[in-house]
Formats: structure tokens, C-alpha cells, sequence
């Protein structure tokens, strides 16, 4: 008999009942010793309730209830004992998650290749600054902003702005927020006031443009703000939806919606049959999601299902999901600093690995599953290489023959973010063979998540805002190029 000590939850299945006509159906043992019900005939199992819940044959990761519908788990029958089967996603998108962390380690890989030639006499630092906790908290503006990069533009310096934020906006719509709100602190008031150019700002979703290429034709989920799902389809995403949008097509995924509770007897009614025909190659984290729980519950049934209505796990349904944002923590206007994108993906983490493990999957294909977790955003090298190409392509423009960039200096008040990813760049620059390749020093400001006492995680100096740390690296370049601003 089946017992509840079988099960990798606290519920225990009824055993279902066998017919005299099921031949093919029975009680067996898997390859670790539980008994299982086994069948590998669907048509002679009708006698079975559908309000039943039951252990699916074959070894330990397939057990699980599926729909309540017994009929609905012919996807997981194989003839004969299945503990020779293995979890094999589909060609496409095992292939995904290839590809894509193929396409960020070609770009790390870059830094050996690239030629970076010595372009005219002129040799300058260039800048790479975040935003949050730089040149503002939250959507307060720092007054010094618009002084420090007139500074810059003054110098002919190349810099870039690199955040781990985004808002959903695209590049272009970013650069034009920051040349309004910048320009109201700008004492100077003369000549233009573009500050900084679609071409200058990444955003932590920016690369989703180049390493997710092959995914801008197949349905993929979208999770953030409203406007990111315009962003996606700015960059192309021609089949993307976004996650309110499905969570509307399927009203009863989410039962705390704010129409109402079903606990609290709201009864939720779908109209018309549902279709669960999106098929999603693919996950894409732009922003923090609005509705946490919603995102939470919503994403886990689509890793684990391609049809989550119908079947609540497909051993072979695999695929990527990627966030653009590791940070646990950023600043905004509040006091101290606040939750961000990186607390959503630990907090999505626990709450997968805790639902395939009540489903009784093993720990070895849990922590394959939870490596189709690929991460964006700084620290991560790839963010960095962006950043280095657009400051790059911005200094051949700079004098009549361009100039050469002489160092990276990576702007921040995040630590484990901005400082961490200089550090690992200034690694990869020592590990290179490319003798041309720049080197970078992470500078530390203390306008924003780091207070005293922190660790700096390997920060060259610590200033007290943006426009000190211009001041010393151009007196410092000044010293040493003897080059007059």
C-alpha cells in the first residue's frame, strides 16, 4: 500500500482501485524501493477517480500529482518501467540556455581578441558611473549631477552611465529623464544640455538586445514595471508577453488578486475554457515585479510547465529564465537602503527549489533545473564589456584622429555591484593576453548604499561624491600626462 512515508509532502494519496481488466496496471517497486502505481495503459485506468492524486511510475524525480486528472499524465508513461528515462528537455531550449551563456563568456573572451589601438597622441581616462546612490536616490536628483559631468564634457572625457536599474524604460527614454532632471541643477545654463546620449547608458536589461537574439521570434514571459514590456518589444521581442497579461488570461493562478481573495469566498470565473498555448522559450526579468506574490507563484508553474492549467510538471520542460538586476539592496529616498531585483530572484529560488522538492524530484536535477538561473547586471562581466565597448567606440570620436583610453574608473556606491565588477574586470584584464587591454579601479562614493564601516570589497579609493572623484582622477591624469583641462 501506498504510505503517507512515500511521499515527498505531507499529503497521501488514495490507492487507486485496479480493475480485473487492467492487466498492465500495477504496484511496483522503483529502482530505490518504493512502491509505485504503474500503468501503461491509460484506457484500461478509467475506473480511476479524477479527484485522485497519485504517484507517477518510474524512479523518484517523477513522482508527483498531476492535475488531479489521471487522464492528463499520459506525457509521463513510458512502456515498461521508466527509471531508464531521463529528464531531456526539448532540443530548443536546452539549447537556450546554452547560447546564451556561450554568447557571455565569447564577450569576456573579447577582451583577448579586440585590438585596442593607440589612437592619436591624446590618452585619457574614461568614466563608467551608476545612477542610483551616484547622481540620485530614488527620483531625487543630486545637485551636484549636472556640475560633474559639464566637468567631463569639458575635458572631452568618454564616459557612460551603467546602472542596475532601468525602470523599463528603453535607453533613449532613460537619457532624455536624466538630461530633464539634470539640467534643473545646472548653474551654468549655457550651450546644451544633453548630458549624456542614448549611446552612453546601459541599462541592466541592455544586453538582452545581443545575448538573447535568438529568442526576439519565440514567445517569451516578460516580469516587471508596465513599460517593460514596450522595452522588449523595442528590442525586438516581437512574440513577448507580459506577465500581467498572463496572470489575466488565467485569473485562478493567482488567488490573492486584488479584485479579491478566494479565501475570502470570491469566487473567480474564467467565462470562456482556457488555452494554455503560450509556450514560453524563455523568462525575462527586466524590473522588479509589481505584484511579488503573483510573479512568484506565476514563474514557478512556468518553469515547471509548459501548460501549467493542465500539467503541473513536464520532466522534459526546460527552460531559461534570466534576471537583469543581482542586487539585494539599492538606495532610494528612504533612510536606509531597500530590497531590489536580487531579493526577488533569492526569494523565487527558495520558493522553486522547495516546490520540486515537495514533488519529490532529487536534489541532482533540482540544482540542474535552478542552473538555468543566468544573471545580468553588474557585477557581472558581461554588464562590464558593454560598458568598456560604448566608452571605446565613444573615444574614437573624441579630437580629429580619436584618443586612447588610458584606465577605467568604475563610479559607485555599491560595493558588491559596482566595485565587485571592477575588481573581476581588472582580473580578466591581468588574465588577458592582450598587453593593449585597459585596466580598471573601482572608486567608492559615500552618497549611497555604502556607509562606514562596510566592506569596500577591494575599492581603490573612497570619495565623498561623483565630483571628488573627477577632481582626483583629473589632477592625477594631469599630473601624469601633464595634459591641461
Amino acid at each position: 500500500q501506498i504510505t503517507r512515508e512515500m511521499l515527498p509532502c505531507t499529503y497521501s494519496p488514495p490507492v487507486p482501485s485496479l480493475s480485473s481488466s487492467s492487466s498492465s496496471s500495477s504496484l511496483k517497486t522503483d529502482e530505490s524501493g518504493n512502491m509505485v502505481y504503474f500503468c501503461e495503459d491509460l484506457e484500461n485506468s478509467r475506473d480511476m477517480s479524477e479527484d485522485s492524486e497519485i504517484l507517477l511510475g518510474g524512479i523518484p524525480r517523477f513522482v508527483g500529482y498531476e492535475s488531479r486528472n489521471f487522464r492528463k499524465v499520459e506525457h509521463f508513461i513510458s512502456q515498461g518501467s521508466c527509471s531508464d528515462k531521463k529528464t531531456v528537455n526539448n532540443g530548443f531550449n536546452r539549447n537556450s540556455v546554452r547560447k546564451i551563456k556561450r554568447s557571455i563568456q565569447e564577450a569576456c573572451l573579447s577582451l583577448d581578441s579586440q585590438q585596442e589601438v593607440n589612437r592619436g597622441n591624446l590618452s585619457l581616462p574614461a568614466f563608467v558611473f551608476d545612477i542610483d546612490g551616484v547622481f540620485k536616490n530614488g527620483g531625487k536628483y543630486a545637485e551636484f549631477g549636472a556640475k560633474a559631468i559639464r566637468k567631463l564634457q569639458k575635458a572631452h572625457i568618454p564616459y557612460v552611465f551603467m546602472t542596475n536599474g532601468g525602470g523599463g524604460r528603453t535607453e533613449k527614454q532613460y537619457a532624455e529623464v536624466m538630461n530633464e532632471k539634470l539640467s534643473q541643477f545646472d548653474s551654468e545654463r549655457r550651450g546644451t544640455r544633453e548630458y549624456v546620449k542614448e549611446c552612453q547608458m546601459i541599462l541592466s536589461y541592455t544586453p538582452f538586445q545581443t545575448h538573447l537574439s535568438h529568442l526576439k521570434d519565440e514567445p517569451v514571459l516578460i516580469v516587471g514595471c508596465p513599460r517593460a514590456i514596450y522595452a522588449a518589444r523595442k528590442y525586438g521581442f516581437t512574440r513577448a508577453m507580459a506577465l500581467s497579461e498572463y496572470a489575466r488570461r488565467h485569473p485562478t493562478m493567482n488567488p490573492f488578486k486584488k479584485g479579491g481573495c478566494e479565501k475570502d469566498g470570491k469566487v473567480i470565473t474564467t467565462g470562456t475554457k482556457e488555452r494554455w498555448n503560450e509556450n514560453f522559450r524563455a523568462v525575462l526579468v527586466f524590473t522588479d515585479p509589481q505584484d511579488f506574490f503573483e510573479a512568484l507563484q506565476i514563474i514557478t508553474d512556468v518553469l515547471l510547465s509548459s501548460r501549467p492549467g493542465e500539467r503541473e510538471f513536464e520532466p522534459s520542460h526546460r527552460i531559461p529564465i534570466v534576471f537583469s538586476n543581482p542586487d539585494l539592496l539599492w538606495k532610494t529616498q528612504y533612510a536606509h537602503a531597500r530590497f531590489g531585483q536580487g531579493a526577488f530572484r533569492l526569494s523565487l529560488e527558495a520558493c522553486y527549489k522547495a516546490r520540486m522538492q515537495a514533488m519529490g524530484l532529487n536534489r541532482e536535477e533540482i540544482d540542474d533545473r535552478l542552473n538555468d538561473f543566468i544573471q545580468f547586471g553588474k557585477p557581472e562581466p558581461a554588464q562590464f564589456i558593454h560598458a568598456r565597448t560604448a566608452a571605446l567606440t565613444q573615444a574614437e570620436g573624441k579630437g580629429q584622429d580619436g584618443c586612447s583610453i588610458s584606465h577605467f574608473y568604475m563610479v559607485g556606491d555599491n560595493p558588491r555591484s559596482d566595485i565587485t565588477g571592477a575588481v573581476r574586470m581588472q582580473k580578466l584584464v591581468a588574465e588577458s593576453k592582450n598587453e593593449r587591454a585597459h585596466g580598471w579601479s573601482g572608486m567608492l562614493v559615500k552618497t549611497g548604499v555604502w556607509q562606514e564601516g562596510d566592506d569596500t570589497m577591494g575599492a581603490s579609493e573612497i570619495h565623498g561624491n561623483v565630483v571628488d572623484v573627477i577632481d582626483a582622477v583629473l589632477k592625477r591624469h594631469k599630473r601624469e600626462n601633464r595634459t591641461v583641462y
